[in-house]
Order: C-alpha cells, then structure tokens, then sequence
C-alpha cells in the first residue's frame, strides 16, 4: 500500500472527526504540560541538592543586645573564645569557622535584591559560628543538645533542615504535576479511544472493501494509529512553548533574585527542549499503543 493512500486516508479521518481530534489535541497539550513539568522540577531537585550536598553545615548563632531568651546578654569574647577552645577538642566537629556580623551583612546584603543594602545595617544580623561536623545525620542531634545551652549562644540551627524545607516544596509540586498529568492523561487515552472506535465505525465500509482486495489488517489500522499519533504530537510540540513560558514566570519572575543570586540553580532552554522531547516521547509511544490496542480489542476491521 502506498505512502500517499494511507496519508490520504489519515488526512480524510482527521476531517471527519475535527472537532474530537481538537479536543484531544489540547487534552494531550495539557497533560504532556503536566508531565513536561513534572520532568523539569525534578531536575531543577537534583541540581539543587547536587549543589549543596557537600555545603550542609550546622549554624551555632551567638548572642546581641537584641536577643530573646535564652539571651540574658550579648556573647562576651571570654564566651565565644571558649566556644572556639570546645570546637577544637570535640571529635564530632570537623571544622568551626566565626561569622562576625560584618562578614554576614556583606555575605547577605543582596540576598533581597538590589538595593536592600540600605535596608538592613550589620547589627541585623548575629554573629555565629559555621560548624562542619564529619557526620552531619548521626552527630546533630548531640552537638545541638551540647552547645544549644552554653552561655553566649542562642540557638543552633541545622542547613539541612532549611534546605530539606525547600526541597519538599519542589518534591510536592514535581508530586503535583505527576498526579495532574496522569489523570489527564488518562482523560486523553479515553478521548483517543472513543475517536478511534468512531472514526473506524464511520468508514467500515472502506475498510471491509480493502480486506476483501487484500489488504491485511494492519494496513487498514495503520492509517486510525497514525491520526492518534498526529493528534498527540500536536499537542506536544503545543506543551513546549508553555512549558518554557511556565519556567520563565516561576524562575525568572517569582524566583528571579535567587536566581541571579545564584541561591536557586536555573533552567535553560535546552532543559525545556529536553522535557518536551521526553513528554512527546511518551506521548507518541502511549497513542500507538492506545491505538492498536483499541482496533485491536473493540473494533473489527
């Protein structure tokens, strides 16, 4: 059988079911949107965890004039010095590193944006200490309890739990965009059914006229498998620009300061490419084999 019959074929079925196979083109574009952006937060998750693995610390912030309880006056240097003397005897701590508040206004005065710095002033921020423990899970838990209650010190602070925050923000919406995806999905693998089951009933009779002058009957399923194919493919090449608006608005609009800051890693656009590639992937793969399965099961050509 011809390229150009089976093409003429695909092109007159589309025509006839128009207003179905629109529907399910943009069920399609917002499912693979789902999916595509499903894809692209978990490779923002690794890059993000990637980055910072090797960075998880522990924060032992000091006392100021302006600190609550369990404050009842600001660190002394006898106190911090003895700080530093207990750092370097305990086995658990790798290194410990002193944060004056200068070196943490000049460390995060940006951190809002451009021109906080005349916003916030050094003695926002308290001096602390940067504490690298050579088992951050096992040893936190003790080295908090231990120094927790010193004198001078009002409050210790795993990075860990901070960034564990943020993560499972990222996980649930990467969580979200699956579920969301699927169901639509789903809704799209019925509509693609129905199309196909419909557009076959409607040309039956060709489809019997091609058997009968010995067409087999892959040849006269191919051309309803290619229509689910086409349709999909629309819908994802639709999803790719989305997608990339989607990553503009969140990254460079919403989260646009810790990008440039280079707090949050970003996305490119060859990351969106290959998001929408893997979700037109699937896409296409999943209507070939909806299609097939469908002529296959409940229509008899």
């Amino acid at each position: 059988m011809r390229a150009d019959f089976v093409m003429s074929g695909v092109a007159e079925g589309i025509k006839r079911n128009l207003l179905m196979t629109i529907a399910l083109i943009l069920t399609t574009t917002i499912s693979l949107f789902f999916l595509g952006g499903a894809l692209l937060t978990g490779t923002e998750i690794d890059r993000f965890s990637k980055r910072y693995e090797d960075k998880l610390n522990v924060s032992l912030y000091l006392c100021t004039a302006l600190a609550k309880a369990p404050c009842k006056h600001a660190v002394t240097p006898q106190e911090r010095d003895a700080l530093t003397k207990q750092f370097a005897s305990d086995p658990r701590i790798a290194s410990a590193d002193y944060i004056s508040q200068e070196m943490a206004y000049e460390k995060n005065k940006n951190i809002f944006g451009r021109g906080a710095e005349h916003l916030i002033k050094p003695d926002d921020f308290p001096p602390s200490f940067t504490i690298k423990l050579h088992d951050l899970k096992r040893d936190y838990a003790a080295t908090a309890k231990t120094y927790g209650q010193l004198p001078g010190v009002s409050g210790v602070q795993n990075v860990n739990d901070s960034l564990n925050a943020l993560l499972q923000i990222f996980d649930s919406a990467r969580t979200g965009a699956f579920v969301f995806a699927f169901l639509i999905l789903l809704c799209s693998i019925i509509l693609m059914a129905i199309t196909i089951q419909v557009a076959a009933q409607q040309r039956r009779d060709e489809t019997s006229i091609m058997r009968l002058v010995g067409a087999s009957r892959w040849m006269t399923q191919l051309p309803f498998i290619i229509e689910a194919v086409i349709a999909v493919t629309v819908g994802g090449l639709l999803a790719c620009p989305a997608l990339w608006l989607a990553k503009q608005k969140v990254l460079n609009d919403i989260f646009r300061t810790s990008v440039e800051n280079d707090v949050i890693p970003g996305l490119s656009s060859n990351d969106v490419l290959i998001a929408s590639g893997y979700s037109l992937g699937i896409g296409m793969i999943l209507a070939a084999i909806t299609g097939y399965a469908t002529l296959r099961l409940y229509v008899r050509l």
